[in-house]
């Protein structure tokens, strides 16, 4: 024993544990009659006979002892033109004899496998002796049939890729290196798999996570692979469900799929979970997270759990679990990347349909199509058409739901789920002890929500990541590449000039400071001698850094702040291209595309078509226009930031600011893999390259927020404080939705008008008028976001419909505002772009901010104006600042606000108080104020409404404000 080398010993282990734990059996060389094909045929006869034996019985009526040699010459004939493992999956016709080579484990209770299906055989044999004398290490055999090969290392001589390499290095014209199904090189810690070993691009990682882990004392790292994936339920469910054959299309070649581990793993837990769930409440209503990072093969798993869940049975029954699947997208039309991915299941055709129009989805639901591709803003144009076809209450759906951070709030959330909406009933009896608010479990619906960034609003609504395959992993096991290892940075400097003095005898107009600062900065970075600066720089960047990478055929993109601002680079990038190409016509042989959503351009009243602009063709899409040789830079404006894959995209600048998730998004464009490209360059121009990083290293291990109920009184005290103000009433609310039913616009219009001319009576002031319709919008955004939680009482229900339909009509708004007037007039008179250097990321080195305060003196009140906030920025743009802006408006506003100081003043002596009533009541002031400024968003936002966060950071600074005032 103790001669044995580490290999072998790993080798022993691991066929040991085969046997013992899996209940395998040990092969003969003798039984492989076959040295040609590796059949062991007396095990495959053996299996034949004790499945099938009046099959074979009939076969042998003609063919006597010779018909199993009539079935092994079938067998390899078949071998001739499709791979082994889907003659196993779809058994073989001899003479009009048609054969199982197995039987799967039964779904349902009705299945002809649960007859046969405990009757498969899986054999082992080590040091299988091929050609040339070569032994790979461990080759297992189902019934007799060869399925997978495993070469074996010792990481204390050598590694996995050494495995990959000696895969590479075999002669490949022996069938052992192409009948089997799955190649697996493996070392003690790591794992490497394949469907076809010859090259070494075609293994992939196989790893249960970042690290493999034990689970057992005694077992080597990679046990997970050992124990789980060779099991033989797992083994037939491979070859029962998870390989995809993939026919021939255009210049890609037949091949076969099989999925990554992270891709298994979902499908089998979740259906796992959700046929446990079924058996015990006879519901499917539940939801579930899945946290998987861009380059964990998103659209190949949805499309394995689609399947999965539409063959999904009651263990032990003939109840099938789940009547219509939705793969929905918030994407306004099914790309080609996405419709590629999916039309790989070819052999789902039948069951599977696209609905790129309204129509076409309604016609589908109306089928009961079992699997139907949609975008989730489809559900909305047909929302009422579902909602009364009372059929669709009984059927049980399935949602699977791509970027669930975009397309799971507000209406989308509400049309895709009520058309499906089981009525709960409850006794009369029960009702006095029935919660207002129902939480929203539909048990007729299941939601599975896919995100690479999960924020806080979608875990609110889904729950914890149910199963998580970080950015970390992908970038490790080589499916993406690091786009933020590091970002070039350069400063953009400007000085600002209003020309604008207020009168000596009065004050100058005050604005909301955030505001004023957001479009101030757009006057910097709208200027056009900035941005020919800018574009100089760019130019001069990608010609250097960019060009050449991808052995000289990379791409890059340029994210402008505004579409006036995408278009001034287009025009000049272009004008520039020409200009240099003059003079060097081998150098600069590239053209430009501009990327937006048209528009109106507010100076010229011209209308711009991307279309049109960019000069393409008839039904030409401008992302298959960038995929030519010839054009290198795209300009973006508010577009492809997020669902855009070039894999030839390896530069980014950037000229807008990105925070957070959209961060994540925007620069992920550039992680798509491909041949040569080992390295992307990030610019940016925005002084934001720290938040960026920040916003890399929180999710790359997956979503770093907590799964908290959120709360479900918010609705009912919103509403309730409306009504309270006795403007508008529940009355007022169910009139209009039945106009709103009848659909006459004149009559709606009329009583649109007659209620606005009600509301400005009762509010002659502007600010009362404004805080009015803020409370509205902010019924609105809470009901569209909780309704997914809890059920709501009817009258809440229509007056929200009224409200939102209402509320942008009571305030009448010119065209122009004084503000944007007075922006108008500020002019830019100097600026300059300085270069700041590289920074590489090293996640956990960047400072958190603190979640403390009031150790600090407080900032004198002070009023803003737009040439107060010109002075602040005038010298730097830190784009970071439009936050903190409006934090300090509102705390300024907040520590001016007489009751509170009042209250303050009055509660000195009480601690208590002033930390357990006080403090709260500030801190929900501070939430009204966010509210009335539009600023909707924040109140959902966890680094703002966690405990000890911004929120709890102002009230408390606000606190502290008004106890030194009184101690001066």
């Amino acid at each position: 024993m103790n001669n044995q080398s580490p290999e072998a010993k790993f080798q022993k282990h691991l066929v040991n544990y085969l046997l013992v734990q899996h209940g395998f059996t040990l092969l003969e060389s003798d039984d492989i009659s076959d040295k040609e094909h590796y059949i062991a045929e007396n095990l495959l006869l053996a299996f034949i006979r004790a499945t099938q034996a009046e099959t074979l019985a009939r076969l042998q009526v003609n063919y006597g002892s010779d018909s199993f040699d009539e079935f092994i010459r079938a067998l390899k004939a078949a071998l001739a033109y499709q791979p082994l493992w889907l003659i196993i999956r779809n058994g073989l016709t001899v003479r009009g004899e048609h054969f199982q080579l197995f039987y799967p484990q039964p779904r349902s209770s009705e299945s002809i496998a649960n007859q046969h299906w405990l009757q498969n055989r899986i054999q082992i044999k080590p040091e299988l002796v091929i050609k040339d004398g070569k032994r790979p290490d461990v080759v297992l055999f189902l019934n007799g049939l060869p399925i997978v090969v495993i070469e074996l290392k010792h990481e204390k001589n050598q590694t996995v890729h050494d495995a990959v390499k000696q895969f590479n290095d075999r002669n490949h014209n022996d069938r052992i290196f192409s009948l089997p199904f799955l190649y697996v090189a493996m070392d003690t810690a790591d794992i490497k798999v394949a469907t076809n070993p010859r090259l070494e691009n075609n293994f992939r990682w196989y790893n249960a996570g970042l690290v493999n882990k034990p689970q057992n004392e005694g077992e080597y790292p990679v046990e997970f692979f050992y124990r789980d994936v060779l099991a033989k339920e797992n083994l037939l469910k491979a070859l029962s469900f998870y390989l995809v054959h993939v026919p021939e299309k255009e210049d890609k070649p037949v091949y076969t799929l099989f999925p990554r581990y992270h891709q298994s793993r979902l499908v089998n837990k979740l259906s796992a979970d959700i046929q446990d769930y079924f058996a015990e409440t006879g519901q499917i209503g539940k939801k579930y997270l899945v946290n998987h990072s861009a380059g964990s093969g998103k659209t190949l798993t949805i499309s394995w759990l689609a399947e999965r869940l539409h063959s999904l049975y009651k263990a032990d029954s003939n109840i099938k679990l789940v009547d219509m699947v939705f793969i929905l997208t918030d994407r306004t039309n099914l790309d080609k990347n996405v419709r590629d991915e999916l039309d790989c299941f070819s052999h789902l055709a039948s069951q599977m349909a696209y609905a790129n129009k309204s129509s076409q989805l309604k016609t589908l639901i109306q089928q009961r199509k079992p699997i139907i591709v949609t975008t989730i803003q489809k559900f909305q144009w047909i929302f009422e058409v579902l909602r009364t076809d009372k059929t669709l209450k009984d059927v049980r759906v399935a949602f699977l739901i791509d970027e669930a951070h975009r397309s799971q709030e507000g209406k989308n959330a509400r049309a895709i789920r009520q058309p499906f909406q089981e009525v709960i009933e409850q006794a009369e009896d029960s009702l006095e002890e029935m919660k207002k608010v129902l939480q929203v479990v539909a048990p007729n619906q299941l939601f599975v929500a896919f995100t690479a960034t999960p924020i806080q609003a979608t875990v609110r609504l889904f729950g914890g990541s149910f199963d998580t395959y970080s950015e970390a992993e992908a970038i490790a096991e080589g499916y993406i590449i690091d786009v933020a290892a590091q970002i070039i940075s350069y400063e953009t400097l400007y000085h600002l000039h209003s020309p604008l003095v207020p009168n000596a005898d009065e004050e100058e107009k005050i604005y909301p400071k955030g505001i004023v600062s957001k479009l101030l900065k757009q006057v910097a970075f709208e200027d056009d001698g900035l941005i020919q600066y800018k574009a100089e720089v760019m130019l001069r960047a990608f010609e250097e850094q960019v060009k050449p990478l991808i052995d000289g055929k990379a791409k890059a993109m340029i994210v402008a702040s505004s579409r006036i601002a995408g278009l001034k680079y287009y025009h000049l990038l272009k004008a520039k291209i020409a200009e240099k190409h003059q003079a060097y016509p081998d150098q600069y042989n590239y053209k430009v595309l501009y990327a937006f959503s048209d528009f109106t351009h507010r100076d010229t009243n011209e209308e711009i078509r991307e279309h049109q602009l960019n000069e393409l063709n008839n039904g030409e899409l401008i992302e298959d226009r960038f995929k030519q040789d010839d054009y290198r830079l795209m300009v973006v404006a508010s577009k492809f930031q997020t669902g855009f894959d070039e894999p030839l995209l390896a530069g980014m600048f950037l000229d807008k600011p990105v925070m957070d998730k959209n961060a994540v998004q925007t620069l992920s464009r550039l992680n798509r893999c491909y041949e040569g490209k080992s390295k992307v360059i990030v610019i940016d121009f925005t002084n934001n390259t720290a938040n960026i990083l920040k916003a890399f290293n929180k999710y790359r291990k997956g979503t770093p927020y907590e799964a908290t109920p959120p709360d479900e009184q918010k609705v009912i005290q919103l509403y309730q404080g409306i009504i309270e103000r006795g403007l508008f009433t529940d009355t007022d609310a169910i009139k209009f939705v039945q106009l709103l039913k009848q659909g006459n616009d004149a009559v709606i219009q009329t009583e649109v008008n007659r209620c606005r001319q009600r509301f400005l009576f009762q509010y002659d002031d502007l600010d009362h008028r404004k805080a009015y319709v803020y409370e509205l919008a902010k019924l609105v955004k809470a009901f569209n976001f909780l309704s997914s939680f809890y059920h709501y009482e009817e009258a809440i229900e229509q007056f929200v419909m009224f409200a939102e339909f209402i509320q942008p009509q009571l305030i009448k708004q010119g065209s122009e505002s004084e503000l944007m007037k007075a922006i108008s007039k500020v002019k830019l008179i100097k600026a300059n772009v300085k270069y700041q250097g590289v920074t590489e990321n090293q996640p956990g080195t960047i400072k958190e901010p603190r979640t403390g305060g009031g150790n600090s003196t407080p900032s004198p009140v002070v009023k803003t104006s737009i040439q107060s906030t010109i002075d602040e920025i005038k010298e730097r743009y830190l784009i970071s600042d439009d936050e903190a802006l409006i934090i300090r408006e509102v705390c300024e506003e907040k520590q001016a606000d007489e009751t509170i100081l009042l209250t303050t003043q009055l509660n000195r002596n009480s601690p208590r108080f002033l930390n357990d009533v006080h403090k709260p009541d500030i801190r929900r002031s501070i939430e009204e104020a966010y509210s009335q400024r539009g600023h909707n968003d924040e109140i959902y936002e966890d680094k703002y409404t966690d405990d000890g966060a911004i929120f709890d950071m102002m009230a408390h600074s606000v606190l502290v404000y008004g106890l030194n005032q009184i101690l001066l």
